[in-house]
């Protein structure tokens, strides 16, 4: 069951603009492993935490009120970009697979001024459990960490896996906007052909344990925006 709400905010950062001159002076490096494609920073929690600590005290103060009494761990937020794999919006191969994160709170913040609306965000419900498969994960691990594939086994292990789901919400990628869900909420990138000239950037975020008091609730009209 999943414990907190879907929800989108616009506007997210007051500064956007000077947050994405600070992702374009980071390093970034592949995953070890190939579960996901393009490249990620370290944890900000290492190298900004102001800007860590604040933004996810932020992303926090959606769901509860009393952020004193909030703790986090087991948390990562960082830089996310991904190169296209063709200048097509058509391409499988810029399509994301549906996985889920298996943390708390999950998101990200779209970082592109000018982007598709299709290179946003869906989310997904099982039609019936258990979903994933072990072809299907070799499938994606070998393309995202070893750039192997085969293309008729590839289209072929990501329609089984998308048969099984129904698809229930499409975010579109707006500058600036925020996207979270609970962290076993079944998602993927819609395409990561963002714009003809950019990678697709964004903020990630996995907040693996919440402590808090209260369950979570939307208080879109009282979110505590930190100076960034």
């Amino acid at each position: 069951m999943n414990i907190f709400p879907t929800t989108s905010i616009n506007n997210f950062f007051k500064e956007p603009d000077k947050i994405v001159e600070y992702a374009k002076k980071l390093k970034y490096k592949k995953s070890k492993t190939g579960s996901y494609p393009g490249e990620r920073t370290e944890n900000l929690s290492k190298i900004n935490y102001e800007l860590f600590n604040s933004t996810i005290y932020s992303i926090l103060s959606m769901y509860y009120e009393d952020l004193e009494s909030i703790g986090y761990s087991d948390t990562y937020l960082g830089f996310h970009k991904i190169k296209p794999y063709s200048k097509s919006l058509k391409d499988i191969k810029n399509k994301g697979w549906i996985h889920h994160d298996g943390v708390a709170l999950g998101g990200l913040i779209y970082l592109n001024k000018k982007s598709y609306p299709e290179s946003g965000t869906n989310l997904y419900t099982p039609k019936k459990e258990p979903v994933e498969n072990e072809n299907a994960i070799k499938t994606k691990l070998d393309f995202y960490k070893k750039n192997k594939i085969n293309l008729s086994q590839y289209k072929k292990e990501m329609a089984s896996m998308e048969n099984k789901f129904t698809q229930t919400h499409t975010f579109n990628n707006i500058y600036n906007t925020l996207v979270a869900f609970d962290g076993f909420q079944w998602h993927s990138v819609d395409n990561i052909y963002c714009n003809p000239k950019e990678d697709r950037l964004t903020l990630v975020f996995f907040i693996g344990k919440v402590k808090a008091r209260d369950c979570p609730k939307l208080r879109l009209n009282r979110i505590q925006f930190f100076d960034i």
